[in-house]
């Protein structure tokens, strides 16, 4: 490379300003390397190590002689004939302005690029040190517009009512990009919410529901360009419906130097709710009250009606003397002898001592009452105590087990 004569300089330097428009951290000034006596070197690139994909940076690159002498016209033109910054092959010239060379350089999208500054200069071309800058995502969301439910019934299932969001106008959204969705407590625009409201996001139809819950941490999901991101809206069973069923779910993207909150957007969610009517939120109460009742009725049924002990045995005769003959049968084996659904055993006798059915034309009934036999004599009826016949008045109502009785002088019964 040609060397600038000695006698024209006995030093160059660059001191270099840099300002940035949209920095993603502040950048220090950086200097070129010391003088040489027999030429200079270019310092790198005074860019940051990282910086936001599109993003404009602006910097001031300052000539200074190492002589100590003015940087004039003539002498710049005699060492610079151009200043380019270059960027995996890709120039972008530097503009000079007096002793000033001045950087303006739009971050391209991708990974990492790699740029060092290069100057032709006596007819070479002189190269600085190379530097890696990483690229990151300048991530901008944005929604077109919010998201109208229409109708939807309180209790309503939680995918009955999902609507696709919208983030086509959003600047660098590109696949993978994670999205924090939140329901704030402090709502957007002086809204009270509804902290009630079910609120879920997914990834298309049939896929898993997220829930968003008011007030809660975000939740984060990875943004796909084919698969629509969705809220679902459904409202609360049986729940007092506010006058303002509006909620307002926030989306931010996710990522080093995302931070402004100008970054995020927000999506209205609304819909005209019909609160449950009142048969529908007391029903299952209403349908437990009948079931008991009716469980309850059933076992009373069954349960409460008494019958006649298995040991009870019937003797029955034309004549007391008849009695000694009859072998006797169990009562409970009568017509009407076993109990029934709310209806106690009984049994019932004709005039003749024969047992029937319960009917109206039974001269006597007997019925089961516990471990007692209750009696229901429509005739004469008498029990014969210490080898005499009394007469067994009408308020007496419980048979004398093991006692001879005369119906009418009809017919002898004993009950054992």
């Amino acid at each position: 490379m040609p060397l600038i004569p000695s006698r024209l300089l006995a030093g160059l330097a660059f001191l270099v300003f840099a300002s940035l428009a949209a920095p993603l951290h502040p950048a220090p000034a950086l200097a070129a390397s010391d003088t040489l006596q027999d030429g200079w070197n270019l310092p790198a690139p005074p860019l940051p190590a990282e910086a936001l994909e599109g993003s404009n940076l602006a910097r001031t690159l300052k000539i200074r002689r190492g002589d100590s002498q003015p940087v004039v016209e003539a002498w710049l033109k005699a060492q610079f004939e151009s200043l380019e910054l270059e960027v995996d092959g890709k120039l972008t010239p530097l503009t000079r302005e007096g002793a000033d060379f001045k950087l303006q350089w739009t971050v391209p999208s991708g990974g990492d690029v790699h740029a060092r500054l290069q100057a032709h200069v006596a007819g070479a071309l002189q190269q600085g040190p190379q530097i890696t800058i990483h690229v990151l995502p300048n991530v901008r969301l944005k929604a077109a517009g919010g998201l109208d439910f229409a109708q939807v019934l309180s209790g309503c299932a939680l995918d009955e009512h999902c609507k696709p969001i919208d983030l086509a106008p959003s600047l660098q959204l590109r696949g993978g990009q994670k999205l924090a969705l939140s329901r704030p407590a402090a709502q957007v625009g002086g809204l009270k919410g509804w902290p009630e409201l079910r609120v879920h996001v997914r990834q298309g139809p049939g896929s898993p529901l997220y829930p968003l819950e008011h007030g809660q941490p975000a939740i984060a999901i990875a943004w796909a360009a084919d698969k629509p991101l969705e809220l679902c809206y459904a409202a609360p069973r049986c729940q007092p419906v506010p006058a303002d069923t509006q909620e307002a779910v926030v989306l931010a993207p996710i990522g080093k130097g995302l931070v402004e909150a100008d970054r995020a957007t927000t999506v209205l969610l609304k819909a005209t709710v019909t609160a449950n009517p009142l048969w529908f939120c007391y029903w299952p109460y209403l349908a437990g009250a009948i079931g008991a009742i009716l469980v309850i009725f059933l076992l009373v049924g069954f349960l409460k009606p008494h019958a006649f002990a298995k040991s009870a045995a019937l003797f029955v005769g034309s004549q007391e003397s008849h009695l000694a003959r009859d072998g006797g049968r169990p009562l409970y084996s009568v017509p009407g002898g076993r109990r029934g659904f709310y209806r106690s055993a009984t049994a019932t006798f004709d005039g003749s001592g024969m047992t029937v059915r319960r009917g109206s034309g039974g001269v006597l009934v007997l019925h089961a009452h516990g471990n007692d036999i209750r009696i229901e004599a429509r005739t004469d009826l008498e029990v014969k105590e210490r080898s005499r016949w009394r007469a067994v008045p009408a308020d007496e109502k419980i048979l004398q087990r093991g006692a001879v009785h005369r119906v009418g002088k009809s017919f002898y019964f004993r009950v054992d």
